[in-house]
């Protein structure tokens, strides 16, 4: 493979992976959680509540989570098999963003949600999705 130099540098070891995107999960977690603390706080009718709702803490905090281990796989991955990492790990990012946003308007209504209740779920996804690619990436250094 050729250098490439780029203006993100590319984690040299495992342990900065792990320590990037230890960052963007947790920038991601309070993100998310002040997206859903914000819409409760104003009262929105956000459709589905208790148990099987997607807005409180567990479901946030693990998906979350879940989502950074998959982002920090991809990016070892894309890392090891291109040449340009940073451009092929942000084209990925954003198409697994439209990906995920599919069930939301696809079944979330079916679930109860409302077009508030799914308009709030996009802001969560949005508000993991920009810190987790941007520690990964290195344009948010620790």
């Amino acid at each position: 493979m050729a250098t490439i130099s780029s203006r993100y540098p590319v984690a040299s070891s495992g342990g900065e992976l792990a320590l990037r995107t230890a960052g963007g999960v947790f920038l991601g977690v309070v993100a998310a959680l002040a997206v859903a603390a914000i819409a409760g706080a104003l009262g929105l009718d956000l459709g589905v509540s208790g148990a099987q709702s997607p807005f409180g803490a567990v479901p946030i905090v693990t998906s979350t989570v879940v989502s950074g281990v998959g982002a920090a796989v991809a990016y070892a991955a894309i890392v090891r098999f291109t040449d340009r990492p940073v451009r092929n790990f942000t084209a990925l990012s954003a198409a697994v963003f439209v990906v995920m946003l599919v069930p939301v308007f696809a079944f979330a209504p079916s679930l109860g949600l409302t077009a508030v209740g799914q308009a709030a779920l996009v802001a969560i996804h949005a508000a993991v999705a920009v810190p987790l690619v941007a520690f990964i990436i290195g344009a948010v250094q620790l």
